[in-house]
C-alpha cells in the first residue's frame, strides 16, 4: 500500500506500508512493550504493575512473538525508507467494524517531517481496506504532540479519565 503525502507536507514523497521482517518485529515488540510499561508507570501504576500489564498484553497479542489473528503490524516507509511502525487491531467480536490503532511510532530521526500524518492516513486506508468502518485509538494525556495531530485529522475524544494521587495515610 502506498500513498502520496498531503499537500504542504513533502507531497512528492511516497509513503507506504509493508510487513515487518521477523527481526524488525522482534525489535519493535521489545521496544513497544518497554515503552508501554513506561507510559503506564507515568500514568500512575507502580513499575512492577506496569511491567506486568505490558508483558501480559504482549503475550496475549503476540504469542511466541507472532501477531495473533487480527493484529497487523507494518513498517511505515517514505520513499522506500523505513521511518516507523504502525500496529492495527481488528475490532472486537461485539464491535467488528471498530478497528484500533494500538501503536504508531515514527523513529526519532524522522520526526517533524509529516511522517506521523502520513502514517495516520495510511492507517485509515488500510483499516478501511480490511473492513473497518471506524478507527479508534488511545493516547496518553502527556503526549501533546500526538493529541494535536489526531485532532487535526478530526479524531474526537470519546472518554476522558481524571485521577488524583492521594497522600498516604497511616491506618
Amino acid at each position: 500500500m502506498t500513498a502520496s503525502g498531503p499537500p504542504g507536507v513533502g507531497a512528492a514523497a511516497t509513503a507506504g506500508l509493508r510487513q515487518l521482517t521477523p527481526e524488525e518485529l522482534a525489535a519493535w515488540l521489545a521496544t513497544s512493550t518497554a515503552d508501554y510499561a513506561d507510559d503506564l508507570e507515568a500514568a500512575g501504576l507502580s513499575r512492577a504493575a506496569a511491567e506486568r500489564k505490558a508483558g501480559e498484553s504482549t503475550a496475549r497479542e503476540f504469542p511466541h512473538g507472532v501477531p495473533a489473528p487480527g493484529q497487523h503490524v507494518y513498517a511505515v516507509t517514505v520513499s522506500g525508507e523505513h521511518v516507523g511502525v504502525l500496529w492495527l487491531a481488528a475490532g472486537a467480536a461485539d464491535d467488528p467494524a471498530n478497528w484500533w490503532i494500538l501503536d504508531i511510532l515514527i523513529f526519532d530521526a524522522f520526526r517533524g517531517r509529516g511522517h506521523g500524518r502520513r502514517a495516520m492516513l495510511l492507517a485509515e486506508t488500510e483499516a478501511a481496506r480490511l473492513g473497518a468502518a471506524k478507527l479508534t485509538l488511545n493516547v496518553f494525556a502527556r503526549n501533546t504532540a500526538a493529541r494535536a495531530l489526531y485532532a487535526s485529522l478530526a479524531y474526537e475524544p470519546t472518554k476522558i479519565y481524571l485521577e488524583k494521587t492521594l497522600p498516604s495515610r497511616e491506618l
